[in-house]
């Protein structure tokens, strides 16, 4: 297993640890949200906002992992007509133009999310900075780059085994 492989997985089970402990993070102050406001008719100031970011995180970096493996939404309309050749062809344009497409994406979510203004925000309920939950998109981007990278292998291999060189 070569390096990235290594890196892969690391940051495979990494990812799968922090959706989990968010999602389930995210379970328990919903729930004991409702029955406080059911029973007592209060609730905490910065149960709303924990549950919002730790959505927003699950999003972005839970798409990293579906992109990893292929589980994005696909319209195979057109792709399912053409020849298994052109179908890989297809495949590495198309992994190398979102890595592209991604990468401009990661660039202006960096700089939006480091910016002076939301590094200075503090979020009202949790009051921590607002360049936590901003930082979930260039991150989710990040990985979705590093992920689409290592499908070249594949990708290529699936061309050039089609192609008899």
């Amino acid at each position: 297993m070569n390096l990235y492989n290594k890196i892969e997985v690391v940051l495979e089970n990494l990812i799968k640890f922090i959706v989990v402990l968010l999602l389930a993070v995210m379970t328990m102050v919903t729930v004991i949200e409702v029955g406080r406001r059911y029973i007592l008719g209060l609730s905490f100031p910065w149960a709303e906002e924990l549950v919002r970011f730790s959505l927003v995180w699950v999003t972005f970096v839970g798409a990293s992992m579906a992109f990893k493996k292929g589980d994005m939404v696909v319209f195979d309309m057109f792709t399912g007509s053409l020849s298994e050749r052109k179908r890989n062809i297809l495949a590495v344009i198309m992994n190398t133009l979102l890595i592209i497409f991604l990468a401009f994406l990661f660039h202006y979510s960096y700089k939006f999310s480091f910016s002076p203004v939301i590094v200075k925000q503090i979020s009202t309920g949790l009051g921590i900075s607002m360049a936590i939950p901003y930082s979930s998109l260039p991150i989710g981007f990040a990985l979705m780059i590093f992920f689409g990278a290592g499908k070249y292998p594949a990708l290529l291999k699936n061309c050039r085994g089609e192609g008899g060189n």
